[in-house]
């Protein structure tokens, strides 16, 4: 199985889809095999981002009845692509294939528990297979297959535990995304610690002893604003208390590419380019040292 990276906005608005597009990019532009997979059924818009809305191919509507995991050689060759990486992601105005019966959050994220209004990372740990089909149990399937036939899977996630839930066991890196400003820096307080308390609690407490054992990972942070201090990243790595990989200022050169129809990174520059680079340098290490 290839590498697994899932990227998580602590708040909205912070470029999380635009970092996780730019990682795709820049690694298909290396040489490896990649795919890119969307997560949020609500808020979506990776496909948006690689110019692809209004391309034909598979969305997730089409893997509405998988059972078992996917041939993922396969289901990529059924998917739109951009610049060499292929995206599986909702069908514009078309729903995703949920569930009816998924319940949803205040703030217009599918929630089993928690919060959604501050990104459904609570003090109680959200079961994400409790009460819910569809859609959520697909999951797993899907993106092991895709795994199982890329060098590196991209997923973006929403700012729903449960989500994150159903992945948890396949990925190898959790990216929170994270902005500067008062109110994001406190919503990045919560999900940080939820995120590495799911991780925790899936990847280490909650397995079996007799079942092969797994990494333990923290939540890696990515700091995104318009000007970023020194001070402001020390103050983000002692309360956070999680390494902090990259920092992103504003760069149009994303802005200009995405109204072009072009995914960031494609031009190989830029602040959104250096972090992407500096994200898949770190997840190279990690796979060598393991």
């Amino acid at each position: 199985m290839g590498n697994v990276i899932a990227f998580v906005p602590a708040s909205g608005g912070v470029g999380s889809s635009t970092l996780a597009a730019a990682v795709a990019v820049r690694a298909c532009a290396a040489g490896r095999s990649v795919v890119a997979v969307d997560l949020d059924p609500l808020a979506g818009c990776l496909d948006v981002v690689f110019g692809l809305e209004q391309e034909l191919g598979w969305r997730w509507p089409e893997l509405a009845d998988v059972s078992g995991v996917v041939h993922g050689l396969g289901l990529a060759d059924e998917l739109p692509v951009s610049c060499g990486v292929p995206v599986l992601s909702g069908r514009r105005n078309g729903g995703w294939g949920l569930s009816a019966g998924l319940p949803m959050g205040a703030a217009g994220a599918a929630v089993v528990g928690g919060d959604a209004g501050h990104g459904g990372y609570g003090v109680d740990e959200v079961d994400g297979r409790g009460g819910v089909d569809g859609w959520l149990e697909t999951l797993p399937d899907v993106v092991a297959g895709l795994a199982d036939a890329h060098a590196l899977t991209v997923l973006d996630l929403p700012r729903d535990p449960a989500v994150l839930d159903a992945v948890a066991l396949l990925v190898d890196a959790v990216v929170v995304v994270v902005g500067t400003q008062v109110p994001q820096l406190a919503a990045a307080s919560a999900v940080v610690s939820g995120v590495r308390g799911l991780l925790h609690r899936l990847r280490d407490a909650g397995r079996p002893w007799e079942a092969e054992p797994l990494l333990p990972i923290e939540p890696w942070v990515v700091l995104r604003g318009r000007r970023i201090e020194a001070d402001l990243e020390d103050l983000v790595m002692d309360e956070l208390d999680v390494p902090l990989v990259a920092t992103v200022g504003d760069d149009r050169r994303v802005v200009a590419d995405v109204a072009e129809g072009l995914p960031p990174g494609v031009h190989g520059r830029g602040d959104v380019v250096r972090a992407a680079d500096e994200l898949l340098l770190r997840l190279t290490d990690q796979a060598v040292a393991a």
